[in-house]
């Protein structure tokens, strides 16, 4: 009964993670798949920084800073509908939970990459709400 629930329930998932990019655009989902991937990265950071690993809090301000690059940019480009986006964001972080470790890290690598040079396209004003923006979430990160 229970095997039967569970895979009840990862079907349940499939579907709503189908449904919530249906209709997207091939930048859209490669928005989300990075964001979801520098999100994790950044999870993993703030973990090993609140348990003593100073030295790694520049790495964590830059992927939240790259992370932030890319909804700024998704902004900049029209993408505006919040719910929309969200919708994307967690089917990505759904989707990359089957992904193989290797994958995964290959992922964050080049989304880093990819968010640096957005970062380093951006204008002086927008550089600084994305640096105000990931400063801000990572001292909620380091505090929660």
């Amino acid at each position: 009964m229970n095997k039967m629930l569970v895979l009840a329930a990862c079907g349940l998932c499939a579907l709503q993670a189908t449904a919530a990019t249906d209709g997207a655009t091939q930048r859209e989902l490669h928005t989300a798949r990075c964001v979801a991937a520098l999100e994790v990265n950044t999870e993993e950071l703030a973990a090993q920084v609140k348990a003593g690993r100073a030295d790694l809090q520049p790495m964590l301000l830059d992927r939240l800073k790259y992370g932030a690059a890319f909804i700024g940019d998704s902004y900049v480009r029209g993408e505006r509908d919040e719910a929309r986006a969200k919708g994307f964001l967690e089917a990505a972080l759904a989707a990359q939970k089957a992904l193989p470790k290797t994958e995964l890290l290959a992922r964050q690598s080049r989304c880093a990459q990819e968010g640096a040079q957005l970062l380093a396209n951006a204008d002086f004003i927008s550089r600084a709400v994305v640096s105000h923006l990931a400063n801000k979430r990572m001292k909620k990160l380091l505090e929660g």
